[in-house]
């Protein structure tokens, strides 16, 4: 069962909230009314009510009753049917919400799944905002899509600091887990890139003005919103490229660590292997002139200092290459 939330704004009775729904018919014929009908989890009774005050096409209804469409802008005789969604930063999770929105002359009706804080922000920055009967809905939808925008913004610095986080955790030790978190993270940056792109074309058709649904100073605004998608999208495409520079790197440095590895066993080897080559001939079962023989007195004491002076040597050798 789906709730709505009816506000007015009229030069006859100012700044209304939680007007009753039945009065929508009444409120349309009068002039310079602005309605702002939100409805959270729309349902039959809600679509319903949607047919029959506002006359929307019935494929707009379908799209807002079935949900989960892509981001677009569809064009009707006098008025926009719009779908957008939301964005928030939790846990090094995004969590996108899709939100629906029917523009007209003097209305704006929004549809979404359980609340949405952007719907929270968006009231407040409309009664707070100056000539707003001038500029008709104008302004609200402005409203609704800086506020939308602004999450997306947010989203993207979180994003900035995982990439950041995952950087400093590639060196000096590189930790298997990290290429998960890659994964991951360039997985996210990746959906969002999607959901953008379609946003950024919304912004654009609704600038083009093909349905002239905003007085022109109000042409401005909108092409800031316009802008900081761009940005958005710009610093998602770097975070794309940092998060596969940072692959890069991270096999860089797995593949340093196992250089280094194998160097150092490589030096253990020869250093262990030159006291055992020393050892080795000294007990081979004949004589030689200038080997002392096993009988001689302190023989093994100075074969065994002999193998300890040359793995000493070896150890510092090896020490200086830095292979130890």
């Amino acid at each position: 069962m789906g709730s709505s939330h009816l506000t007015v704004e009229s030069p006859a009775h100012g700044w209304q909230e939680a007007v009753p729904v039945e009065t929508i018919s009444d409120l349309r014929e009068q002039p310079n009314t602005l309605l702002w009908l939100d409805i959270a989890d729309p349902g039959p009774r809600e679509i319903e009510l949607l047919r029959q005050e506002f006359a929307f096409h019935e494929l707009a209804l379908e799209d807002a009753a079935h949900r989960h469409q892509r981001p677009k802008c569809d064009q009707y005789p006098d008025y926009y049917f719009i779908v957008l969604y939301a964005a928030e930063a939790h846990d090094h999770r995004i969590e996108t919400r899709e939100l629906q929105m029917f523009w007209g002359q003097n209305y704006v009706v929004t549809l979404h799944d359980g609340p949405l804080p952007l719907i929270d922000e968006a009231r407040r920055r409309w009664s707070r905002g100056v000539n707003r009967v001038g500029d008709g809905v104008a302004y609200l939808a402005y409203t609704l899509l800086d506020s939308l925008v602004d999450q997306y913004m947010q989203v993207q610095d979180a994003v900035a600091e995982w990439v950041e986080d995952v950087e400093e955790r590639i060196y000096p030790r590189p930790n298997a887990a990290v290429v998960g978190e890659l994964f991951a993270l360039r997985k996210t940056v990746v959906r969002l890139r999607r959901l953008l792109g379609p946003t950024r074309d919304v912004l654009n058709e609704i600038i083009r003005r093909d349905l002239p649904l905003f007085p022109e100073p109000m042409r401005p605004y909108f092409v800031d919103v316009y802008d900081h998608v761009l940005r958005v999208l710009d610093g998602l495409d770097t975070y794309r490229d940092l998060l596969a520079a940072s692959l890069d790197m991270y096999l860089s440095a797995v593949s340093n660590q196992l250089n280094q590895t194998v160097k150092r066993m490589t030096a253990l080897t020869l250093i262990v292997m030159v006291p055992t080559l020393i050892a080795g001939v000294y007990g081979m079962n004949y004589t030689a002139s200038f080997l002392p023989p096993a009988e001689t007195p302190h023989a093994f004491l100075a074969i065994c200092l002999a193998m300890l002076l040359v793995a000493g040597l070896m150890t510092i050798v090896f020490k200086r290459l830095d292979w130890l």
